[in-house]
């Protein structure tokens, strides 16, 4: 019921809306629209730990050993203890590699962690450390930036920028005076954030996904030099006076 009143609400403020236009026909339709790019300055990432045991309990005290270990060596290397945290934990039977004479392989446990690097000099020890260390994989590395708000906006002011511009460039060439904005409709900001795909232990082999990832030549080529771009959008209907 609250739908149906909604949507008769819409369709009331439409057709006033478009009566108002109708009575006042002197205004432009435009669209801005924008795509910013900025280097990324921090990275996410998780890795695998799995422990086995006769019983579940030293299943996940071998996994938490081994997690803590690697946990210890990346703070030594500088990456802060808020930036890690348990993804997400899982123990059992193991129904995978029991040994055939011995019950000390019966339960395992599977713990990811996962960590976030503010600094992405700390980034290649960090993947390398955790490689070098008892991992089952590692996921997909995440770039992204530390204040996306403030990155959204900018764009978001931009595109309105690109707007008038764009209208006031078509009033000079028909010799109009563009006024004020009358209705202003913004579609969401998209975000592209660079990703590269996840190690597997097993084969200690590193591949990149093509996700609109790009390199900052200002900074030199590299694995880790990742763009992250961001595209708004917003229709303007300004007054021609």
């Amino acid at each position: 019921m609250k739908r149906i009143i909604i949507c008769i609400l819409f369709l009331v403020f439409q057709t006033l809306y478009s009566q108002q236009l109708e009575q006042k026909t002197n205004y432009i339709f435009v669209q801005g629209s924008v795509e910013l790019k900025e280097i990324a300055d921090q990275a996410s990432l998780s890795f695998n730990v799995r422990g086995v045991g006769a019983n579940l309990r030293q299943a996940v005290e071998n996994a938490d050993k081994t997690t803590k270990t690697i946990t210890d060596k990346l703070i030594a290397l500088g990456v802060k203890d808020k930036n890690i945290s348990t993804s997400s934990f899982f123990s059992g039977e193991n129904r995978g590699d029991k040994a055939f004479l011995s019950s000390s392989r019966d339960y395992q446990a599977n713990i990811s962690t996962m960590i976030k690097v503010d600094s992405l000099k700390l980034l290649q020890p960090v993947l390398f450390a955790i490689s070098e260390s008892n991992v089952q994989n590692i996921s997909q590395i995440t770039f992204s930036l530390k204040d996306e708000v403030s990155f959204r906006k900018r764009a978001r002011v931009e595109a309105a920028l690109k707007a008038r511009e764009k209208a006031e460039d078509i009033g000079k060439a028909l010799n109009v005076i563009v006024g004020k904005a009358i209705t202003i409709d913004e579609f969401p900001p998209s975000q592209t954030n660079a990703m590269v795909r996840g190690i597997n232990a097993s084969y200690n082999t590193i591949s990149v996904s093509g996700l609109q990832m790009g390199v900052d030549e200002s900074i030199g080529s590299g694995f880790f030099a990742q763009t992250i771009s961001i595209t708004s959008q917003v229709y303007v209907t300004f007054e021609l006076k």
